[in-house]
């Protein structure tokens, strides 16, 4: 199985993955050609040309594509929207489904990996904060569903950092607090503010990203195999800040 993988929740990260079943029922992924760029204001103008020297690779034309998985954020409204408008282009002219998986996800899946690398057997919870721009960061507690994928222990919220843990607290009471019941922040916002980590037993910030092409596949895979809907609805959290302005009234 063949698929084009799109994160433009923060920067743009592009990947081709090639999965394939392996002996032991798990399956194998192989990156095939990747690419990234860190501007988060450049996503229309990057994707294209990122697009193109991809599906050109010679290891990726030499068969077509089965799906394409997109980020659904949450994240700032221009660059999502490119990316999931490029995901269901590729899916459209080619024929073939578009999965969505939240980038929030994706960054919780990669703090568990880096916690499992370092020997931590329990069964950790994450709080994943990213960059939401205003000040504001988009929180959510996070729990592992498995090996590749998470299960989302609260909703999604927007709000100044110094929030986050009240908000939190609120859906998930004993989760978040001074006594370290988190194991462990992750994300862009934790980067921009850093006070967060302070939320975490170890006091440490893990996977600093907002999203990440490949561990999407992880996820939307393991979703899939348990017949799962994957819908590619943006999740904004806000009204996009350019409004159509409304008609002139008519002078009499």
């Amino acid at each position: 199985m063949r698929i084009l993988s799109i994160d433009s929740s923060l920067g743009t990260q592009l990947a081709v993955v090639d999965a394939a079943p392996s002996a032991a029922g798990a399956r194998a992924l192989q990156v095939l050609s990747q690419d990234e760029q860190a501007d988060t204001r450049r996503h229309a103008e990057s994707l294209g040309q990122m697009l193109s020297q991809a599906m050109s690779a010679p290891e990726v034309a030499e068969r077509p594509l089965d799906a394409v998985v997109a980020a659904t954020g949450p994240a700032p409204f221009t660059g999502l929207r490119a990316g999931l408008v490029t995901a269901e282009v590729v899916g459209r002219t080619r024929g073939i489904p578009v999965h969505g998986v939240s980038s929030l996800d994706a960054v919780a899946r990669r703090a568990l990996d880096e916690l499992g690398a370092h020997g931590v057997e329990r069964a950790p919870v994450v709080l994943v904060a990213t960059d939401a721009r205003r000040r504001e960061v988009y929180g959510a507690l996070f729990r592992a569903n498995g090996p590749d994928d998470v299960t989302r222990l609260t909703e999604v919220s927007v709000c100044p950092p110094a929030q986050v843990a009240e908000r939190v607290a609120e859906q998930a009471p004993g989760q978040v607090g001074a006594d370290g019941n988190v194991d462990v922040v992750a994300g862009s916002g934790v980067a921009l503010y850093p006070e967060l980590a302070e939320l975490a037993s170890c006091h440490e910030a893990l996977a600093p990203v907002s999203g990440d092409a490949l561990t999407q596949v992880r996820i939307a895979l393991a979703r899939l195999d348990r017949g799962e809907e994957l819908g590619t609805k943006p999740l904004y959290l806000r009204h996009a800040d350019v409004q159509v302005p409304a008609a002139r009234k008519r002078v009499r």
